[in-house]
C-alpha cells in the first residue's frame, strides 16, 4: 500500500492469510496506524468492524483499516470513504482482492481481470483498457503482416 501526492494506491490482491490470531483493539490500532477511538467509530458507523471474536480484529480487518486510513490520508473525506467502501461491498467483492485507487476525489476498485467498479458513482463497471497488451497484439499482428507481404513480393518478384 502505497500513499503519495497525488493519489493512493491499496491493494490487497495478494494478502497471505497467516494463522489465525486475532487482534484486540490496542493492537489492531497501534498496527494499522489508527487510533482506537478512530477503530471504535468505525465500528459503531459499520466501516470496518471487527470480524473475529470478542471484538477482536483478524488480519484481513487490519488490512481494511490500513486501505481506509490510507484513502483519509489523500484527502478523501470520510463519507466518500464511507460510499465506496459500501459500494464495494453491495456490489459482492470483497475488499481484499481489490486494488483501490483514489486520487481525493475519486475511487476506483480494480480486479485483475481488468474489471474497474467506479465506488463512488453508484458502483458502475467500466471498461478497462489495458493500453500495453493492445500495443503488444498489434505489434505481433504488424510484424505477421509484414513477413506475409514481404513473402509475397518475393514471390512476386521471382515470377517475374
Amino acid at each position: 500500500m502505497t500513499a503519495g501526492g497525488s493519489g493512493a494506491t491499496a491493494s490487497a490482491a495478494t494478502i497471505p492469510e497467516p494463522a489465525k490470531v486475532d487482534f484486540p483493539p490496542a493492537q489492531a490500532a497501534r498496527l494499522s496506524g489508527c487510533t482506537v477511538a478512530q477503530l471504535r467509530h468505525w465500528a459503531r458507523s459499520g466501516l470496518v468492524t471487527p470480524g473475529a471474536a470478542d471484538s477482536a480484529y483478524s488480519f484481513r480487518d487490519l488490512v481494511a483499516l490500513r486501505i481506509v486510513r490510507s484513502m483519509l490520508d489523500t484527502g478523501l473525506p470520510s463519507a466518500r470513504v464511507r460510499v465506496a467502501l459500501g459500494a464495494v461491498r453491495d456490489a459482492g467483492h470483497d475488499l481484499s482482492s481489490l486494488r483501490l485507487i483514489t486520487d481525493g476525489r475519486h475511487v476506483w476498485a480494480c480486479h485483475d481481470d481488468g474489471e474497474i467498479l467506479d465506488a463512488l458513482r453508484a458502483g458502475q463497471l467500466a471498461l478497462f483498457v489495458a493500453v500495453d497488451q493492445v500495443a503488444a497484439d498489434v505489434d505481433a499482428d504488424v510484424r505477421v503482416f509484414r513477413r506475409e507481404r514481404a513473402a509475397f513480393v518475393d514471390q512476386l518478384t521471382a515470377q517475374g
